[in-house]
Protein backbone atom coordinates (compact mmCIF):
# COMPACT_ATOMS: atom_id res chain seq x y z
CA UNK A 1 0.00 0.00 0.00
CA UNK A 2 1.30 2.89 -0.90
CA UNK A 3 1.33 6.04 1.40
CA UNK A 4 0.25 9.67 -0.05
CA UNK A 5 3.10 12.24 -0.15
CA UNK A 6 2.66 14.70 2.46
CA UNK A 7 2.53 18.16 1.04
CA UNK A 8 5.41 20.23 1.58
CA UNK A 9 3.70 23.63 3.15
CA UNK A 10 4.34 27.11 1.02
CA UNK A 11 7.54 28.73 1.42
CA UNK A 12 7.07 32.24 3.25
CA UNK A 13 9.38 35.07 1.47
CA UNK A 14 11.94 36.01 3.94
CA UNK A 15 11.95 40.07 5.31
CA UNK A 16 9.40 42.30 5.41
CA UNK A 17 5.61 42.57 3.33
CA UNK A 18 6.52 44.52 0.53
CA UNK A 19 4.12 47.71 1.29
CA UNK A 20 6.82 47.60 4.61
CA UNK A 21 9.36 49.16 1.97
CA UNK A 22 7.41 51.81 0.25
CA UNK A 23 6.06 53.00 3.89
CA UNK A 24 9.51 53.05 5.32
CA UNK A 25 10.93 55.07 1.98
CA UNK A 26 8.28 57.54 2.56
CA UNK A 27 9.11 58.08 5.84
CA UNK A 28 13.02 58.57 5.58
CA UNK A 29 12.05 60.85 2.36
CA UNK A 30 9.70 62.85 4.74
CA UNK A 31 12.36 62.72 7.81
CA UNK A 32 15.26 64.07 5.26
CA UNK A 33 13.30 67.01 3.85
CA UNK A 34 12.28 68.11 7.35
CA UNK A 35 15.87 67.92 8.26
CA UNK A 36 16.78 70.01 5.70
CA UNK A 37 14.08 72.87 6.45
CA UNK A 38 15.86 72.74 10.37
CA UNK A 39 19.28 72.64 9.11
CA UNK A 40 19.65 75.30 6.63
CA UNK A 41 17.99 79.21 7.00
CA UNK A 42 19.50 80.08 3.98
CA UNK A 43 18.07 78.24 0.88
CA UNK A 44 18.09 78.32 -2.96
CA UNK A 45 14.77 79.53 -4.24
CA UNK A 46 14.79 77.53 -7.37
CA UNK A 47 15.89 74.48 -5.18
CA UNK A 48 13.62 75.55 -3.00
CA UNK A 49 10.61 75.70 -4.99
CA UNK A 50 11.85 71.93 -6.83
CA UNK A 51 11.61 70.00 -3.23
CA UNK A 52 8.07 71.14 -2.48
CA UNK A 53 6.80 70.46 -6.06
CA UNK A 54 8.22 67.24 -6.21
CA UNK A 55 7.12 66.44 -2.55
CA UNK A 56 3.78 67.21 -3.41
CA UNK A 57 3.89 65.22 -7.06
CA UNK A 58 5.12 62.01 -5.03
CA UNK A 59 2.76 61.96 -2.28
CA UNK A 60 -0.21 63.60 -3.50
CA UNK A 61 -0.17 63.05 -7.57
CA UNK A 62 -0.79 66.40 -7.80
CA UNK A 63 1.33 69.37 -9.81
CA UNK A 64 2.64 71.14 -6.87
CA UNK A 65 2.25 73.84 -5.12
CA UNK A 66 4.18 76.28 -6.98
CA UNK A 67 1.61 78.19 -9.69
CA UNK A 68 4.41 79.58 -11.68
CA UNK A 69 8.06 78.18 -12.46
CA UNK A 70 10.66 80.09 -9.58
CA UNK A 71 14.13 80.86 -11.92
CA UNK A 72 16.31 83.36 -10.27
CA UNK A 73 19.23 84.34 -11.00
CA UNK A 74 22.33 82.27 -10.25
CA UNK A 75 23.51 82.99 -6.70
CA UNK A 76 19.61 84.43 -5.54
CA UNK A 77 19.81 83.34 -1.89
CA UNK A 78 16.55 83.66 0.56
CA UNK A 79 16.27 83.95 4.22
CA UNK A 80 13.21 81.93 5.71
CA UNK A 81 12.33 80.61 8.57
CA UNK A 82 9.93 77.95 8.97
CA UNK A 83 6.40 79.70 9.63
CA UNK A 84 6.50 81.72 6.86
CA UNK A 85 3.67 81.00 4.05
CA UNK A 86 6.04 79.23 1.26
CA UNK A 87 4.35 79.87 -1.45
CA UNK A 88 2.56 83.43 -0.76
CA UNK A 89 6.42 84.60 -0.15
CA UNK A 90 8.10 83.04 -3.70
CA UNK A 91 5.14 84.25 -5.65
CA UNK A 92 5.31 87.48 -4.26
CA UNK A 93 9.00 87.39 -5.18
CA UNK A 94 8.08 85.74 -8.48
CA UNK A 95 5.39 88.51 -9.68
CA UNK A 96 7.92 91.87 -8.27
CA UNK A 97 11.04 90.29 -9.97
CA UNK A 98 8.87 89.75 -13.43
CA UNK A 99 8.02 93.54 -13.47
CA UNK A 100 11.01 94.94 -12.45
CA UNK A 101 12.20 92.96 -15.62
CA UNK A 102 9.70 94.08 -17.49
CA UNK A 103 9.96 97.90 -16.79
CA UNK A 104 13.83 97.80 -17.24
CA UNK A 105 13.89 98.10 -13.14
CA UNK A 106 16.57 94.87 -12.63
CA UNK A 107 20.01 97.40 -12.78
CA UNK A 108 18.70 100.36 -10.36
CA UNK A 109 16.17 98.03 -7.80
CA UNK A 110 17.48 94.65 -6.38
CA UNK A 111 15.71 92.67 -4.97
CA UNK A 112 15.72 89.46 -2.24
CA UNK A 113 13.56 87.44 0.52
CA UNK A 114 14.33 87.80 3.89
CA UNK A 115 11.81 86.50 7.09
CA UNK A 116 10.08 89.84 7.11
CA UNK A 117 8.91 89.85 3.54
CA UNK A 118 10.52 90.35 -0.50
CA UNK A 119 12.96 93.71 0.18
CA UNK A 120 13.56 95.87 -2.53
CA UNK A 121 16.82 97.80 -2.29
CA UNK A 122 18.05 100.89 -4.16
CA UNK A 123 21.68 102.69 -3.81
CA UNK A 124 21.39 106.04 -2.48
CA UNK A 125 23.18 107.58 -5.60
CA UNK A 126 20.13 106.92 -7.39
CA UNK A 127 17.70 108.65 -5.45
CA UNK A 128 19.83 111.36 -3.64
CA UNK A 129 22.49 113.90 -4.45
CA UNK A 130 25.13 113.38 -1.48
CA UNK A 131 23.86 114.56 2.14
CA UNK A 132 20.91 115.49 0.69
CA UNK A 133 17.26 113.97 1.07
CA UNK A 134 15.61 115.56 -1.93
CA UNK A 135 14.36 112.82 -4.08
CA UNK A 136 16.18 113.80 -7.88
CA UNK A 137 14.42 114.29 -10.19
CA UNK A 138 15.61 111.08 -12.51
CA UNK A 139 14.50 108.89 -9.84
CA UNK A 140 10.91 110.19 -9.04
CA UNK A 141 9.89 108.44 -12.55
CA UNK A 142 11.06 105.05 -11.54
CA UNK A 143 9.43 105.34 -7.85
CA UNK A 144 6.12 105.90 -10.02
CA UNK A 145 7.24 102.75 -11.86
CA UNK A 146 7.76 101.29 -8.23
CA UNK A 147 4.24 102.15 -6.83
CA UNK A 148 2.63 100.59 -9.74
CA UNK A 149 3.87 97.06 -8.14
CA UNK A 150 3.27 98.14 -4.81
CA UNK A 151 -0.29 99.17 -6.04
CA UNK A 152 -1.27 95.65 -6.93
CA UNK A 153 -0.24 94.46 -3.54
CA UNK A 154 -2.43 94.13 -0.17
CA UNK A 155 0.54 94.33 1.91
CA UNK A 156 2.33 96.89 4.33
CA UNK A 157 5.42 98.92 3.08
CA UNK A 158 8.00 99.50 5.06
CA UNK A 159 10.65 102.20 3.63
CA UNK A 160 14.00 102.35 5.78
CA UNK A 161 16.92 104.60 5.12
CA UNK A 162 20.58 103.62 5.88
CA UNK A 163 24.22 105.19 5.48
CA UNK A 164 27.49 104.71 5.95
CA UNK A 165 30.03 105.53 9.13
CA UNK A 166 31.14 108.17 7.53
CA UNK A 167 29.86 111.09 10.11
CA UNK A 168 27.66 114.04 9.12
CA UNK A 169 27.03 117.60 11.07
CA UNK A 170 24.92 119.92 9.00
CA UNK A 171 22.32 122.22 9.78
CA UNK A 172 18.93 119.96 8.19
CA UNK A 173 20.90 116.64 9.40
CA UNK A 174 23.73 116.77 12.42
CA UNK A 175 23.59 112.90 12.43
CA UNK A 176 23.48 109.98 10.06
CA UNK A 177 20.33 109.52 11.81
CA UNK A 178 18.85 112.06 10.76
CA UNK A 179 19.72 111.49 7.18
CA UNK A 180 18.21 108.49 6.57
CA UNK A 181 15.01 109.17 8.85
CA UNK A 182 14.35 112.15 6.54
CA UNK A 183 15.55 110.12 3.33
CA UNK A 184 12.88 107.15 4.22
CA UNK A 185 10.07 109.99 4.86
CA UNK A 186 10.45 111.77 1.73
CA UNK A 187 9.84 108.55 -0.18
CA UNK A 188 7.03 107.25 1.50
CA UNK A 189 5.34 111.04 0.82
CA UNK A 190 6.27 110.30 -2.65
CA UNK A 191 4.60 107.29 -3.16
CA UNK A 192 1.76 108.28 -1.22
CA UNK A 193 1.39 112.00 -2.26
CA UNK A 194 2.51 112.02 -5.61
CA UNK A 195 1.60 108.51 -6.64
CA UNK A 196 -2.02 108.06 -4.20
CA UNK A 197 -1.13 105.08 -2.34
CA UNK A 198 -2.71 105.21 0.71
CA UNK A 199 -1.02 106.72 3.12
CA UNK A 200 -1.74 104.16 6.19
CA UNK A 201 0.10 100.94 4.57
CA UNK A 202 3.34 102.95 5.25
CA UNK A 203 5.84 103.01 8.06
CA UNK A 204 9.15 104.72 7.85
CA UNK A 205 12.44 104.26 9.45
CA UNK A 206 15.95 105.38 9.91
CA UNK A 207 18.75 102.78 10.68
CA UNK A 208 21.52 105.43 10.05
CA UNK A 209 25.22 103.30 9.75
CA UNK A 210 24.14 100.97 12.44
CA UNK A 211 22.53 98.46 9.61
CA UNK A 212 25.99 97.82 7.20
CA UNK A 213 25.36 94.70 4.63
CA UNK A 214 29.16 95.45 3.06
CA UNK A 215 32.61 96.74 5.15
CA UNK A 216 32.66 100.25 5.95
CA UNK A 217 36.46 100.38 5.12
CA UNK A 218 35.97 100.73 1.13
CA UNK A 219 34.52 103.26 -0.80
CA UNK A 220 32.90 100.48 -2.64
CA UNK A 221 31.16 99.34 0.74
CA UNK A 222 30.59 102.66 2.14
CA UNK A 223 28.36 102.85 -1.33
CA UNK A 224 26.30 99.62 -0.68
CA UNK A 225 25.31 100.97 3.32
CA UNK A 226 24.06 103.71 1.87
CA UNK A 227 20.55 102.52 0.67
CA UNK A 228 16.82 102.89 1.05
CA UNK A 229 14.55 99.97 1.52
CA UNK A 230 11.47 99.29 0.92
CA UNK A 231 10.05 95.99 2.47
CA UNK A 232 6.54 94.37 1.03
CA UNK A 233 5.69 92.73 4.41
CA UNK A 234 4.34 89.68 5.42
Amino acid sequence: MTMPRKRKPPVQPAGSPEWMTTYGDMVTLLLCFFILLYSYSVIDVQKFAQIISSIQVSFLGEKGIMEQSIEPSKGEMIELSLDHKFQDVLVTYQTVKEYLKEEGLEQDVKIRIEDRGVVLEIEDRILFDSARADIRREAEQMLVKVAGILAKLPNKILVEGHTDNIPINTVFFPSNWELSVARAVRVVRFLSEAVNLPSERFIATGYGQYQPIASNETAEGRAKNRRVNIVISQ
